[in-house]
Formats: structure tokens, C-alpha cells, sequence
């Protein structure tokens, strides 16, 4: 289980990558990459056909096959396709197709930024880039062989060069050392945490609960019998006075929730993931206790106070949240200050089909949205 508002799973607003640094995407659970590569061409020394440019940004031509790889990425956020999926009347092309190019201004504009502070990847974080592309590399080795050389499995799943690819991450890295720089010099006034938290209110504002969790996935109806039973017992415990921490360190599956003490914050971004969770806490007064069952885990859970602004300010979690969005108030900014050039081929972007890509991306991300409604 994870806790949205402390863990490290922070996402940037257009691309969702960790905060803390380069995180690369294994895409396949969620949009099938191979759509934008050359799926059918297995032959090594496939040629990519980069496609006319569609933009230049601060004299960098972004081409069509980069363009459709950025388009993978702003897909790849849940925020976006939860979007795409459920707002009615949406023109899913043009608002991806402007996501992008909204993403792409940000990302040249904010390597310049880095790279006028005088920013470089040392050794070790250029290995580090390198090392994890070279393992994404092994893991998807697949079928003949024949991927493993020139730029045939770039190609093949990304439709980039594996100078574009790999170019593109480490920029991304060094983007990422510019922005903890930045956040660690933010302004982390009040006002400033008011206006992050308003921003952010769907992973702050919500119930503290201690939570101990039993999985149940996978089990017979006597297995799962002797679970439920359990749970009753431990919360029976529990009303009678038994230290929840020590039940939770002994009996909690959830090793997340262990590490923490079975202490999470119940928030409205969980409302998907955790619906019988999120309804308890939603409805529970402070101090309550239940038990509460899902398809795949039983929960005995304590309500604690509802966690809001005057609870979070001048928190590490709150200057946190403040932080990152300083950080992309920032950049927002930066795209839209006119410090750097942008020209958009209009008869390029104009007859760039995404369709496929969205088609996709959206029958995968029903199914993953589908499969938690249904406890999958």
C-alpha cells in the first residue's frame, strides 16, 4: 500500500517521474510502446525514419518520432488518461497533441535553464542513466535475438535512434539534479504552502489512520474464512486495549505499511485504488475502529483526525508538497515568459495522427482502471 502524501512517488504535473530523480518508464503494463516503434521490422540495423520537424524550441528541432515518444509519456500518467477517459466531450487528440507540445517546450527550455547554471552529470550519475537503460535493454531482449544490435531495439519499441533515447535521459537526469537544486532553495513561506496545498489538496487533504492490512488474494474460502476471522479477533484485541503497533509489526502483510507503523493518510487519490478503504475513512469520526474487507486484503483499521492545512503546515510532508510546486510553478512560468523561441510547423503538428497511441494507451488504462474497481 502505498501513502501518497509521504512516499517518493511525488509526480511532476506533465511527465510522471520520481521527484527524486530519472526513473525510466517500463511501459508495457500500461501503453504499448511498440505502437510508436517499427513493431514488424526485427532486422538489425533498422533505419528510424525521424519524420519531418515538428517544432524548433530554443533551435532544437524536435522531429515527428521524438514528438510521438513524448506523446508516450504524457500518456503514461494515470492523471492524464483518468482525464481522457471520464471528462465528456474532450477532443483526446488535440488535448494530447498539446500536452506534448506543452511537455517539450518545458523539457528544452529547462535543460537550457541547466545547463546556464553550469550543471553537469558526474561519472557516477551518468553511469547510473546508462546502467538503467542497458538493463531496460536485457529485460525486454525478447524473440530472435535480433534486437540487440544498432539501433533495432530502439526502434523497434520507442521508434527512437539509441543516440535519441539515450540522449534524452540523461537530459532528463540533469534536469532533475537542476530541479532538486531548486527546490532545496524554494520559498517555503505559508503562503506558499497555502497555495501548494490547494494545488494538491487530492493527496493531502484527508483521514489519518493506522491501518493493519491481511492479504486475502489468492485464498480459498477456508483460507480466506480463517483470515477474516483473524481480523476480528485483532480488532476485538484491539477495543481491548492491545497495542495496534505491536499487532501491526507482527501480523500486517503490507510491508509498506509496517515500515510505517500501519500510519497512512486515506485521500481522495485513493478513492480508485482502495475503495472500500477510502469509504470507511471517508465516513468515520476520530478514534472509530472497524474492520474492513475488500477482494484482496481485509483491513482492521483506527481513524484518527482529519488531516487539512492547519494540521500539514510547516510539516516535512507540507514543505515537501511546496516544494515541487514552486519547482513547477516555476516552470510554467519559464514556458510561457517568452525567454526562449518556439516555432511550431503547424502543417506538421496539424497531420501528426496520434490515434493509434491513444487507442491504446486508453483500452490499457480502461482495463487498469476497471481491474481496481473490481479489486483485480
Amino acid at each position: 500500500m502505498s501513502n501518497d502524501v509521504n512516499s517518493n512517488s511525488v509526480k511532476r504535473k506533465l511527465i510522471l517521474f520520481t521527484a527524486a530523480g530519472v526513473a525510466l518508464i517500463i511501459l508495457v503494463a500500461v501503453i504499448i510502446v511498440a505502437v510508436i516503434g517499427n513493431k514488424h521490422k526485427k532486422q538489425d540495423g533498422v533505419k528510424v525514419d525521424r519524420g519531418a520537424v515538428v517544432l524548433t524550441a530554443d533551435g532544437t528541432p524536435v522531429y515527428e518520432n521524438e514528438f510521438r515518444f513524448y506523446a508516450s509519456l504524457v500518456l503514461d500518467q494515470e492523471n492524464t488518461a483518468y482525464a481522457l477517459l471520464t471528462e465528456e466531450g474532450i477532443d483526446r487528440g488535440a488535448t494530447v497533441k498539446n500536452a506534448v507540445l506543452s511537455f517539450t517546450k518545458e523539457y528544452i527550455f529547462s535543460l537550457r535553464e541547466a545547463k546556464a547554471a553550469g550543471l553537469e552529470l558526474d561519472e557516477a550519475e551518468r553511469k547510473e542513466v546508462l546502467d538503467s537503460i542497458a538493463a531496460e535493454k536485457t529485460q525486454f531482449r525478447a524473440e530472435d535475438g535480433s534486437l540487440d544490435k544498432g539501433d533495432s531495439f530502439f526502434a523497434h519499441y520507442y521508434g527512437l535512434t539509441e543516440k535519441q533515447y539515450t540522449d534524452f535521459w540523461l537530459n532528463w537526469a540533469l534536469i532533475e539534479k537542476y530541479n532538486e537544486r531548486k527546490e532545496a532553495g524554494a520559498d517555503v513561506s505559508e503562503t506558499n504552502q497555502q497555495a501548494a496545498y490547494e494545488a494538491f489538496r487530492q493527496f493531502l487533504y484527508g483521514r489519518e489512520c493506522t491501518v493493519l492490512s491481511l492479504d486475502l488474494s489468492g485464498l480459498n474460502e477456508a483460507k480466506t474464512n480463517t483470515v477474516l476471522t483473524l481480523a476480528r479477533e485483532l480488532e476485538e484485541q484491539i477495543r481491548n486495549g492491545a497495542d495496534m503497533t505491536a499487532l501491526i509489526e507482527k501480523h500486517c502483510d503490507d510491508e509498506e505499511l509496517r515500515e510505517l507503523k500501519g500510519i497512512i493518510t486515506v485521500t481522495e487519490a485513493m478513492k480508485t485504488s482502495f475503495p472500500e478503504l477510502y469509504a470507511w475513512a471517508t465516513a468515520a469520526e476520530d478514534g472509530a475502529l472497524g474492520t474492513v474487507v475488500s477482494k484482496d486484503a481485509v483491513y482492521v483499521v483506527r481513524a484518527g483526525k482529519t488531516q487539512d492545512f492547519e494540521s500539514l503546515k510547516n510539516t516535512d510532508t507540507m514543505l515537501e508538497w511546496t516544494r515541487l510546486y514552486i519547482v513547477d510553478r516555476e516552470a510554467d512560468e519559464l514556458v510561457n515568459s517568452g525567454k526562449y523561441s518556439c516555432t511550431v510547423d503547424q502543417g506538421v503538428f496539424e497531420r501528426i495522427d496520434l490515434t493509434e497511441l491513444i487507442e491504446t494507451s486508453m483500452k490499457n488504462w480502461h482495463s487498469y482502471f476497471t481491474g481496481l474497481e473490481n479489486g483485480d
